[in-house]
């Protein structure tokens, strides 16, 4: 939903990465595969400018251009030497000597033009392309077997990690306008809609059934439905600032802004209960109970968190109410008002710190979504890239 630092760094590493890279052609025409090393025994690493380099144009002072060995590269079955568009000498549409700059050849010369090549890395055979693994959007030059093994995006297009969009992959959905910016803002709302398997799904429908079907009763399908999805958005929020290279789906941060509806309700009719502390009480177990439970891996609390307390404020909001005396009234009336204010306050807190002044590192936050009661207890939780195996 936004272009994130710590992704935006470690991609910008890979590029330079890849840009120090070239093409590895092993001796026994087993094929060739572009690595920043050649960790083959009988293997060559094709490193321009030392074999046989393409030429490019650059422009000098009187508006000359002269020609100038690329140093970058080269790239396994890519060259400009092969490339139609490539071959008028100082066009506009010439690859600068940065391969990560280089685009998908689109009219490349015929297959017996390259099998008969002199050019190593043009002749060779491919064995591996770029392959978009992992929700960090992580590239690597890889075979197609091994790809579909660790259930990636393989291109069989392209040849450079820098001619695909990684990111686009791992989000799927609709298209980015801009490629370089994620822009899915539709992804606040959806995971509530989505579930994690069957047993997921059925324990939302059981608290749906049972508790969300009361409260519909009690204040009407429209008031709980705003509070049902506000309550979830908010949550997803939370979790996207606190928790943000983490898959969530479910409607974590939704039930348990309806639990706060239940709270809201004890409260308001505190005089018409006959032991409102009792109930009170059984209500903040309950609530206690399952934010520990959030303390457990692969549960967001952060989601119940944010949702519990985007749940108050809104059923104080949006709930209906009765009042015993003019002083009564009056007060529920400033807390309606007041309470709307905090949940604005809220949210825009939350679309601040996840826009604008994105959080990258809160040590106490893991804490609180998961306790580490063994080395890897919480290994799911914070960047952890891979480096590629090129």
């Amino acid at each position: 939903m936004r272009s994130d630092p710590k992704i935006r760094e470690f991609l910008g590493k890979e590029r330079d990465r890849e840009r120090e890279s070239a093409c590895c052609v092993r001796n026994d025409n087993s094929g060739c595969i572009q690595t920043t090393d050649c960790p083959y025994t009988f293997a060559k690493f094709v490193q321009w400018p030392e074999h046989n380099p393409a030429e490019y144009s650059e422009l000098v002072a009187g508006g000359k251009t002269i020609k100038k060995k690329r140093t970058s590269g080269s790239v396994c079955g890519q060259d400009p030497r092969y490339c139609k568009s490539q071959q008028v000498a100082g066009s506009k549409q010439e690859w600068p000597d940065d391969i990560t700059k280089w685009p998908i050849c689109q009219q490349p010369l015929s297959e017996e033009l390259f099998r008969n090549s002199t050019i190593e890395n043009v002749r060779c055979t491919l064995v591996g392309r770029p392959c978009c693994i992992g929700q960090e959007a992580r590239c690597e030059i890889v075979t197609e077997e091994y790809c579909n093994y660790k259930h990636g995006v393989y291109h069989p297009e392209a040849t450079l990690c820098s001619q695909v969009n990684c990111m686009q992959d791992t989000c799927g959905l609709i298209k980015f306008r801009d490629p370089e910016v994620p822009d899915q803002i539709y992804r606040l709302w959806l995971p509530i809609l989505m579930h994690a398997g069957i047993l997921h799904c059925m324990l939302s429908v059981f608290f749906q059934m049972t508790v969300l079907r009361d409260m519909e009763k009690l204040a009407g399908w429209l008031r709980i439905s705003i509070i049902y999805m506000l309550s979830g958005i908010t949550g997803n929020l939370g979790s996207a600032i606190f928790l943000p290279y983490r898959a969530e789906v479910g409607p974590a941060g939704s039930i348990f802004g309806i639990l706060a509806c239940l709270f809201v309700e004890v409260i308001q009719c505190w005089q018409l209960f006959s032991s409102p502390r009792r109930a009170l009480a059984k209500l903040v177990s309950i609530a206690f109970l399952l934010f520990i439970a959030g303390t457990l891996p692969w549960i967001d609390n952060f989601a119940h968190i944010f949702g519990f307390i985007a749940g108050f404020l809104l059923s104080f909001t949006l709930l209906p109410y009765i009042h015993f005396n003019t002083f009564d009234r009056r007060r529920k009336q400033i807390q309606v008002f007041g309470s709307f204010l905090l949940f604005v306050g809220l949210f825009t807190t939350l679309i601040f710190f996840f826009y604008v002044r994105p959080v990258t590192d809160c040590y106490v936050c893991k804490h609180i979504n998961c306790i580490e009661l063994t080395d890897n207890f919480c290994s799911n939780h914070g960047f952890q890239p891979e480096t590629r195996h090129t």
